[in-house]
């Protein structure tokens, strides 16, 4: 029988309905990364306290131990350094006047007078994190001015919800490797130093075939619960700038199935973990006498190695998943008593790595890079961008890596400025693998083809320090490119306008980018590098369909796109274009 139910329509919401919404989920997002990795809430938003000189009000309190994190979360996408330097010197009176800040909050929340007087005022920790829903576009001036606050910017808050989701109060160890705070740092101040080293007998102390530079190599067994407690991953994704960062983001699917054996088996995986060990690691003989590493090489036996319990001192090459997937979940289910248990008592098997003192940074990426690249050269496909760094580190004025740094460059300003995908993290912007791959690395590589040109020939640099891979005239060379290919996109954005802003349009597909930049390319060798004024003129009388259904050019074609160009609107002859 039927029913004649009207089908109740959905309520159209407002604009300022639909802006209260998008706030609430963005201030729910941060609050559950936070208390998912173990920081008690207090809800201090909409209090208004006078602290020191100022009338205060922030978003969010949450606390682990001593460790208080002060939040303001914006959606501002303008004028936000006038409301950066307010709460600046908002937190900068909290800060002066932390007793004071205490007393109101306790007045406030009588409910948590526990927590809020745990410490004494000397022992707490406090942090202003200043954190946007929208990139903000900070220069270094500007960090050192707004010193009070800690920024944490949209990747930075997606990796930790990835990393919150994956490995729940484990990931406490991510935040304070953010905050830059040591073992020390948090909770009680201990005055046992058995608490502070982690001994393990040494079973393999011979050297490591293979590697040079004076490197060694160690085995020992290290508890679960130790290793989590003292590892850290160099990811790609996270939230530091460095070239030196290669590994992938936690597979939060193979993380689970790695749980669920060990709670089924309750036993240790007997393949290696692959690790770095920190520069003050100790050796100890049979006799308890300290020994270098050259000469614990030659011993037979019976020694052991002396670890620093610190947070963040041993990185991880290979094998985090193993690792982290003894997490603490602080969820009182069966498999978590299971895992509480074993993360104390398996012991897992660790390589560790012996660097020299004196070895650089790069030298020692570009040691722990090779070893990740091999060891898993065999197993589960290592995704594009994770390839492409480490390539980066191995060689960085490879034609590939100086694309990965034009691209980076040009999606910190400009017309790209946000738009460029950097990080797994990324969604909805334009992917860059293949730009680099097949139409970038031509632009700006420093060994063309011969009869070819490249932006290399017409910049006027240091050429032998960049080829020398000299750090400082890779960034003068990195910008040089970034200007140029800014100036003319700059006059593809004016006069395209219409395309460049519809979401819809294949004017910034990778198809078409890859086009514009093999014809930028090609016709170096009968132009060179102009400016934006003539690259204006160039397509202000150009027209073309860059409609969904209109754009002519399907999925690798881009030469035959970058010949398009080339004869109408750069308007080469075409017996000039065959030769290009």
């Amino acid at each position: 029988m039927k029913t004649n139910k009207k089908t109740k329509k959905r309520k159209q919401l407002t604009p300022e309905q639909l802006l209260k919404r998008e706030k609430k989920t963005f201030k729910t997002k941060i609050r559950n990364i936070f208390t998912g990795a173990g920081f008690k809430y207090i809800p201090t938003n909409d209090h208004e306290m006078t602290i020191g000189l100022r009338k205060v009000e922030i978003d969010s309190l949450f606390i682990h131990e001593n460790i208080w994190l002060v939040c303001e979360d914006t959606k501002k996408t303008s004028e936000f350094r006038d409301h950066i330097r307010t709460k600046n010197e908002a937190f900068g009176e909290i800060k002066k006047n932390l007793g004071e800040f205490i007393n109101k909050l306790t007045e406030l929340f009588p409910e948590h007078n526990k927590i809020l007087n745990k410490y004494d005022i000397e022992r707490i920790k406090i942090f202003g994190l200043y954190i946007s829903k929208n990139e903000l576009s900070l220069s270094k001036t500007d960090y050192e001015l707004f010193n009070n606050l800690k920024f944490v910017e949209p990747q930075t808050l997606d990796y930790f919800q990835w990393t919150v989701k994956g490995i729940k109060l484990s990931a406490r160890n991510e935040i304070f490797r953010f905050l830059d705070l040591k073992a020390k740092d948090i909770g009680r101040i201990s005055s046992s130093s058995g608490n502070s080293e982690i001994t393990a007998p040494i079973i393999y102390p011979r050297e490591f075939t293979g590697l040079k530079n004076k490197v060694r190599v160690v085995s020992f067994m290290m508890s679960a619960e130790d290793l989590l407690n003292t590892c850290y991953v160099l990811r790609k994704d996270n939230w530091e700038e460095s070239i030196w960062l290669y590994q992938r983001l936690i597979d939060n699917n193979r993380l689970k199935k790695v749980r669920s054996f060990i709670e089924t088996k309750g036993e240790a995986f007997y393949n290696n973990i692959i690790v770095a060990l920190p520069d003050d690691v100790a050796f100890k003989d049979a006799s308890g006498h300290f020994k270098s590493i050259e000469e614990i090489s030659a011993l037979e036996g019976n020694c052991q190695l002396i670890l620093p319990k610190e947070l963040n001192s041993i990185c991880v090459i290979d094998g985090q998943h193993r690792i982290y997937a003894h997490y603490e979940s602080g969820i009182d289910s069966k498999q978590e008593q299971k895992i509480a248990e074993l993360r104390k008592q398996l012991h897992l098997l660790v390589t560790g790595l012996v660097f020299p003192k004196d070895m650089k940074l790069e030298e020692r990426a570009k040691i722990q890079s090779k070893i990740f690249d091999d060891i898993n050269s065999n197993a589960k496909a290592v995704p594009q961008n994770i390839l492409l760094q480490i390539k980066r580190i191995k060689n960085p004025i490879a034609d590939e890596s100086l694309a990965q740094f034009v691209i980076e460059k040009l999606n910190k300003e400009g017309i790209f400025k946000n738009m460029l995908q950097i990080s797994s993290l990324d969604k909805g912007k334009i992917k860059t693998a293949s730009i680099v791959r097949f139409a970038l690395r031509y632009l700006v590589t420093i060994t063309p083809v011969e009869g070819k040109q490249s932006l290399f020939d017409h910049w006027t640099g240091d050429k032998d320090a960049l080829l020398s891979s000299n750090d400082a005239a890779i960034q003068d060379y990195v910008a040089f490119c970034a200007s140029a290919i800014r100036e003319y996109f700059g006059a593809i954005n004016k006069n395209l306008k219409a395309y460049w802003d519809d979401p819809e349009s294949k004017l910034l597909t990778v198809i078409a980018l890859n086009g514009f930049i093999i014809a930028f390319t090609r016709q170096l060798s009968v132009i060179g590098v102009k400016d934006f004024k003539f690259y204006n003129k160039v397509f202000t009388e150009w027209n073309f369909d860059f409609s969904k259904d209109g754009f002519p050019y399907t999925s690798s074609q881009y030469r035959k796109f970058s010949t398009d160009i080339l004869e109408t609107a750069f308007k080469l002859p075409k017996e000039t274009i065959e030769l290009l």
